[in-house]
């Protein structure tokens, strides 16, 4: 399993476990659903931007006739050239029109029990919501979380003749999300430290991370407790 050193020392426990959460990963667009209604008033608007540019061009073209016609140039050309531009933007705006795709959770729960023992499966189970959706996006829930059980143990050597703290990846394992109640997420996984991770005053925890995220950072860390063998 890989390791991991930091001078920064996380064996403190932390004031309190985070409750809400939103990938950092890039996030996707879409295109946002429009309703029957919604479509037909779009359409009357365009018909009628461009209605007015088609008379601003038509009256343009009756002041060809030269005479006194010319005055139809006076409101054709401002015409057309506004309301041209306005259907263009009209309609490129519509094209482009897209609502971004946030994957957060809120509301996070992780259940451990009252601690593990080595060379047993610890069940772990994070319990979530997904958060409301502010204006122009859209948020949902990670398909999938991994979970890292991890050791951290001092070791020698370090500048200065200090420990360096270091962490050990003793399993990990994939929790897919289960979404049969609407109003609550689980995501259910086991993870189990083999007997050679025994020994040695060492303090452990659960790490939570996004698959989807460019770093490898933890957004969730829960402390465990090490109960002796039975």
């Amino acid at each position: 399993m890989p390791s991991r050193h930091s001078s920064f020392d996380l064996i403190a426990p932390a004031s309190g476990e985070p409750t809400e959460w939103t990938s950092n990963a890039p996030q996707a667009t879409e295109r946002t659903p429009q309703s029957a209604s919604d479509w037909v008033a779009w359409l009357i608007a365009l018909a009628v931007l461009t209605f007015f540019a088609v008379f601003g061009f038509q009256a343009m073209t009756w002041a060809l006739a030269g005479g006194w016609q010319w005055l139809w140039m006076v409101i054709g050309l401002p015409v057309f050239a506004t309301f041209s531009v306005l259907t263009v933007m009209f309609v490129v705006k519509r094209l482009r029109e897209g609502r971004r795709v946030r994957v957060a959770l809120e509301n996070m729960s992780l259940e451990r029990g009252e601690g593990f023992r080595i060379g047993e499966p610890l069940e772990l189970r994070l319990r979530a919501t997904v958060p409301l959706a502010r204006a122009g996006e859209r948020t949902v829930a990670p398909e999938r979380i991994v979970m890292r059980l991890i050791r951290r143990a001092a070791a020698s050597g370090g500048p200065g003749g200090e420990g360096v703290r270091s962490d050990e990846c003793c399993d990990e394992a994939v929790a897919h999300r289960d979404d049969a109640r609407a109003d609550r997420l689980v995501y259910a996984c086991e993870l189990c430290a083999s007997p050679a991770h025994s020994g040695g005053a060492a303090q452990w925890s659960v790490e939570l991370h996004d698959p989807a995220a460019d770093d490898d950072l933890p957004f969730f860390v829960a402390g465990l407790r090490l109960l002796p063998a039975r």
